[in-house]
């Protein structure tokens, strides 16, 4: 089963040249247990990233956690 997200920059990060959802995707990819992700869509501001995840029974950060260092956050 696929999960999906949205995400935007948070208000703190300064404008990247980056696209958001490229972004989002290599923090989602340096999870362990998450694989076969897609941007489904992407605007301006926000993106919406689908994901396939498995338990792979080791402690990992949420992925709420893990994109904010990044400056982007779930919505």
């Amino acid at each position: 089963m696929r999960a999906l997200i949205t995400v935007e920059r948070h208000r703190s990060t300064t404008t990247s040249s980056s696209l958001l959802g490229s972004h989002a995707t290599l923090v989602l990819e340096s999870l362990p247990g998450i694989s076969e992700i897609r941007v489904e869509h992407e605007g301006a501001h926000r993106a919406v990233l689908s994901y396939r995840w498995r338990d792979p029974g080791t402690h990992s950060p949420g992925i709420g956690a893990a994109l904010l260092t990044e400056g982007i956050q779930l919505v």
